[in-house]
């Protein structure tokens, strides 16, 4: 459970709470979700970064979980991860060599154990705290 969130309070932002997903893989996507849902989060999916810019649920998401396969090449999908205004967990295929933007978790694919669910409780509630 997040630093500072009692067991009533994390339960209750995870019911109330919708993670954006971007991943281009249906199978890796779907697993994804599922792992979301089954601790309690609302989910919206995209296969492609451009389409979930568009998407009407995007401004209703407590963060995202970008695989950055999912971008597409181009500086426009690498402006918005920057200036996008929620937390995001980006997946990485090579580790990451930069120090983290505020606002963003790095995890190295492939994903192992609870790191997913854990890398998105931390950013939320790291974003609770300063709002």
């Amino acid at each position: 459970m997040p630093d500072g969130l009692l067991s009533g309070e994390y339960i209750a932002l995870a019911v109330t709470s919708m993670v954006l997903v971007i991943a281009p893989d249906a199978g890796f996507r779907r697993s994804i979700e599922f792992a979301l849902e089954a601790e309690g989060y609302r989910v919206e999916s995209r296969a492609q970064l451009s389409s979930a810019t568009t998407s009407p649920a995007a401004s209703l998401v407590c963060c995202a979980v970008i695989d950055e396969d999912g971008t597409e090449d181009g500086a426009d999908a690498w402006k918005f991860l920057w200036h996008f205004p929620k937390p995001i967990v980006l997946l990485v295929d090579k580790p990451w060599s930069l120090p983290e933007p505020d606002g963003m978790k790095v995890l190295v694919k492939p994903l192992l154990g609870n790191a997913l669910v854990e890398a998105v409780r931390h950013v939320v509630a790291r974003s609770m705290a300063a709002n």
